[in-house]
């Protein structure tokens, strides 16, 4: 009988820790822009690395690694990087907020009112 790592298992324990990640991070950082979106994405990526390592079934390799974690490595070095380039060229969260005169408002807006 060959054993096994119950992955599904690591992978709920480590979405929940991502979950706590992201809204520890985001209030504390008061992440914007979608950096957000990035961290979590990261997080992820670098849990979804470690238990597509983990598991024994068949799957295509390239260069002794699975290609779910080529994809992970890819995925997590785009999302590193929007987060440090958005947080140079964006650094703040967004402002929403519109003036009550309509100034801020898109030009289809202010046409259809």
């Amino acid at each position: 009988m060959a054993t096994f790592h119950p992955t599904f298992l690591y992978e709920s324990l480590w979405d929940v820790g991502v979950a706590v990640l992201v809204i520890w991070a985001g209030a504390r950082f008061a992440l914007g822009h979608g950096r957000t979106f990035a961290l979590y994405v990261a997080a992820y990526t670098a849990g979804r690395f470690w238990i597509e390592y983990l598991r024994i079934d068949e799957a295509h390799q390239f260069l002794g690694l699975r290609l779910n974690d080529w994809t992970s490595v890819v995925v997590f070095a785009g999302a590193v990087a929007y987060l440090v380039i958005s947080a140079r060229r964006r650094p703040g969260v967004e402002d929403i907020a519109q003036s009550d005169t309509g100034a801020d408002a898109p030009e289809a807006e202010k046409a259809s009112t």
